[in-house]
């Protein structure tokens, strides 16, 4: 999937603010932003409040990447509106900062290669689309594994530096030489 074209989306979403809107992959693109699609397994579920809530709390650093953040799981939108009122305390979500899209079909899920066929539920995935409409980073986690929000901020700055960057790279280390990009 790697420097395939995203596959085009069209999904119903609760946002921030409670109201629900279509979210479109042409519309995210058109914006010529870095988008992160950040699948995930279900609401009101053990590891998913606590990866959804740290990358809320961080949204500001993931936007100053030029970076737009939209969840995504199999759940209703009904779902995802109800788990937004619980408090973080409860293993709630309340004040989220980025849309909860509902693949209920699973056909997006699909798509991107990340519905498990057996529970029908997106399997923890975060894929990153350049502003071109490029995928450009493909990571699946076990359902029992949360995802750093650090590593993910990492790796969406790294990519937008379009060079290579080393296994222990962070923001303002130095590059690697051009003829070491394929070692």
């Amino acid at each position: 999937m790697i420097g395939n074209v995203a596959p085009q989306f069209e999904l119903p979403a609760v946002l921030p603010d409670g109201k629900t809107a279509v979210i479109r992959l042409k519309q995210k693109m058109e914006a010529k932003k870095w988008l992160v699609l950040f699948f995930y397994p279900r609401d009101f579920s053990t590891v998913c409040p606590t990866e959804l809530n740290d990358l809320a709390d961080r949204i500001d650093e993931v936007r100053e990447l030029d970076a737009e953040v939209v969840a995504i799981s199999t759940d209703s939108l009904l779902s995802h509106a109800d788990w937004q009122k619980i408090p973080r305390e409860h293993n709630g979500i309340q004040h989220i900062s980025y849309p909860l899209a509902s693949d209920f079909t699973g056909n997006v899920s699909q798509a991107y290669g990340v519905l498990d066929s057996k529970s029908y539920t997106s399997v923890r995935a975060t894929i990153i689309v350049n502003p071109q409409g490029e995928i450009c980073y493909y990571l699946m986690h076990a359902d029992l594994v949360g995802r750093d929000t650090s590593e993910l901020l990492r790796v969406l700055e790294a990519l937008q530096t379009g060079e290579a960057c080393g296994v222990n790279w962070h923001p303002g280390d130095e590059l690697l030489p051009k003829e070491d990009a394929s070692s």
